[in-house]
């Protein structure tokens, strides 16, 4: 069944370094989409106008939302590629309807809504545990999920807090790791709800679940050095991916 354009999912892509044709975030995010639900890509330096979009969903990215953050906060965003992601920052501002975000496109939304961000002391990366809270247990997207489930992850930034009640209808905790905040729900003033999620769904699967970790192995096993990267690479035994599934149930809650 064909639905309308005003249901169709635009998915932006923040990496600034993949041929056009072979985008793998777009590509991979796409195949989570059921079929009969249209989606078109996007790239975060096009001139884009997302009226037609019923939804969107947000890249994860090698930028840094932190530093992006604290660029707007001093009024002074530089570097090409920040000054075009603050481009399309202002036009996300005025987007209305439903948003999920990966990673960087997490801590965008949180960016967005007036949440804040941090750093962490290392970076983060592997196939990941977290836990549902409360509110995740109960969550539309999110309750099918077990309790305890992994997703993969390679991030330094993080969201720190959601924004105050002020900016939005409701700002909930879904997951956790290590007390960090690692999905998140914003239901907005005029009710369109907007996820974050820190690890990366559309790489949880059983093929794909290190492979952050594999494909920038030089400058992560710097930074982490040997052992940590070695662990990274290891999938517990007890591994489930059923983090995947978030994206489909997002895509299929758009009316």
């Amino acid at each position: 069944m064909n639905r309308s354009i005003t249901s169709k999912i635009g998915i932006i892509d923040f990496n600034p370094d993949q041929n056009p044709d072979r985008r793998q975030y777009i590509r991979r995010i796409g195949a989570l989409i059921p079929k009969g639900i249209e989606y078109e890509g996007f790239h975060f330096k096009d001139d884009v106008d997302f009226s037609g979009c019923g939804a969107l969903i947000l890249s994860g990215s090698k930028f840094s939302a932190t530093d992006y953050q604290r660029m707007v906060r001093r009024t002074s965003v530089k570097g090409t590629d920040y000054e075009s992601i603050d481009r399309l920052v202002k036009n996300l501002s005025d987007y209305q309807g439903p948003m999920f975000g990966i990673c960087f496109g997490a801590q965008l939304i949180a960016h967005i809504m007036g949440g804040n961000l941090g750093k962490l002391s290392q970076t983060e990366a592997g196939y990941l545990q977290h836990q549902l809270t409360e509110v995740g247990e109960k969550d539309a997207i999110f309750s099918q999920l077990p309790k305890t489930f992994y997703g993969a992850h390679l991030h330094t930034d993080y969201v720190e807090t959601l924004p105050q009640i002020a900016k939005a209808q409701q700002a909930s905790v879904i997951a956790v790791r290590n007390s960090f905040i690692h999905v998140f729900r914003i239901v907005c003033a005029n009710s369109a709800v907007r996820y974050g999620v820190q690890p990366h769904p559309e790489m949880s699967s059983e093929n794909d679940a290190v492979f952050l970790v594999e494909v920038n192995r030089d400058w992560l096993k710097d930074k982490i050095g040997e052992f940590a990267y070695n662990k990274a690479l290891t999938i517990p035994a007890n591994a489930e991916y059923q983090l995947a599934q978030t994206i489909t149930r997002f895509a299929e809650s758009i009316k």
